[in-house]
């Protein structure tokens, strides 16, 4: 994992920049952000399986060529900080224009929704593992959790999509802090073994509760959720575009992993984040500085599930049928490869990750049962040559800037105390 000095963060010495080199910068940061939105679109776009071999060798070429020059990708990462409320201003607008761009493809549209149910849970999961360092194998049961609970109050009890969403999420939350208390005797692997039993038992009890679950008939006529008069199978027109229903749950999702990439930073830089971050990295170190590791365990298995439970509901009342072959053991195992390729902590690079592993296998749907071959292949030479994943979290460094802390102490006016490096 690299390093990142807290230097760069705390003290930011880009805010000196004239309004021509930030109007430049931003140019060239809009030009790369807008040519990586326009390869994902024509990738989606092709519909040859010869034309798509020959558009995934061009660009596995050209990104090889690019990662020949070892400083290219890190200076695209820089730009992005410099101007990092534009970045996600561009990133919003792209994920915006998603529908429109495909405004007369229902299954792209529904493609794109289901990226982003994933990209929910798989945020959710990387605060639990790239947080915290906690290995959950079961997060499906979450998933599970959460789409059981939205859709049996709806179906059952006529319970509004929105309470039902709030209530899925909670209730993931409390499996989450079941499996918390276990799981405090164990890590590592164990904590594996340990998440990958429970994900087993789960499922079993999905098809045998008949009472809650309805066994393995499933949940039937789930009802889609509605805003006033508005129902979302409705069609939707944007600024002219005629769009299917699909755009509604398209923009439900986005809005949401809006909510959930906003409380991860808040997590990731707060008070609770900074222990996560030392119980990842050294337990032992972390209790004997006074951190309760119970707590943040349950807390981080907790805050994890909720948003699992989350992207559950929002998927159930998506599809109008939820069955317990939706929450087998590869479904957790395809949120945990999310992660670990688009990088265990970083919020953007699991964003990526999670959008990849849904897109290519549909895009490679062509190949019919050569498809998971090349898919399996592509990950493995992800973790061979890139093992910290796509985007691996930095490492932040905390100390002092020396000169900057004496010029702040002299224009205080108190030019006797000198300050002294943290370690």
């Amino acid at each position: 994992m690299p390093e990142l000095d807290f230097i760069d963060t705390q003290f930011d010495p880009t805010t000196d920049r004239s309004l021509g080199r930030r109007i430049k910068d931003r140019g060239l940061l809009t030009i790369i952000f807008l040519g990586f939105f326009a390869l994902f679109i024509v990738g989606l776009a092709i519909e040859s399986a010869a034309l798509l071999v020959g558009y995934i060798v061009l660009v596995t070429a050209g990104l090889f060529l690019v990662g020949r020059f070892k400083d290219t990708g890190d200076e695209v990462q820089k730009r992005a900080l410099k101007d990092r409320n534009y970045a996600f201003v561009l990133v919003g607008l792209m994920a915006v224009a998603y529908p429109l761009i495909f405004s007369s493809d229902a299954y792209l549209i529904h493609v794109g929704t289901l990226a982003c149910i994933y990209v929910i849970m798989a945020l959710g999961l990387n605060i639990t593992l790239g947080f915290a360092g906690l290995l959950d194998v079961g997060f499906a049961v979450y998933f599970a959790a959460g789409a059981y609970t939205s859709s049996q109050l709806a179906v059952l009890f006529d319970v509004p999509f929105w309470i039902g969403l709030l209530m899925g999420g909670l209730v993931a939350a409390f499996f989450g802090f079941l499996i918390a208390w276990p799981a405090l005797r164990v890590k590592g692997h164990y904590l594996a073994m340990v998440t990958l039993g429970y994900g087993l038992i789960m499922n079993i009890l999905h098809r045998n509760l008949k009472f809650l679950t309805n066994g393995t008939d499933g949940v039937l006529n789930i009802p889609p959720p509605s805003i006033g008069g508005f129902d979302f199978l409705q069609t939707v027109s944007i600024f002219g575009f005629e769009m299917p229903f699909q755009a509604n749950f398209y923009y439900l999702a986005l809005a949401l992993i809006a909510v959930t990439i906003f409380v991860s930073y808040r997590l990731q830089n707060s008070n609770i984040g900074r222990c996560w971050e030392a119980m990842r990295e050294d337990e032992i170190a972390g209790k004997c500085f006074g951190i309760n590791l119970t707590r943040m365990k349950v807390m981080a298995f907790s805050t994890g599930a909720f948003f699992g439970g989350i992207g559950g509901a929002v998927f159930a009342h998506m599809i109008g049928f939820v069955h317990p072959d939706n929450f087998v053991i590869l479904t957790s195992i395809t949120i945990l490869a999310m992660v670990l390729i688009g990088g265990m902590g970083n919020i953007w690079g699991v964003v990526i990750g999670a959008i990849l592993l849904i897109i290519i296998p549909e895009r490679l749907r062509e190949f019919e049962n050569l498809r998971m071959l090349l898919f399996g292949a592509s990950m493995a030479l992800i973790m061979i040559y890139r093992p910290q994943g796509l985007f691996p979290g930095a490492r932040k460094r905390r100390g002092v800037d020396r000169k900057k802390m004496e010029q702040l102490i002299e224009q205080s006016g108190k030019s006797g105390i000198h300050a002294r490096p943290v370690a």
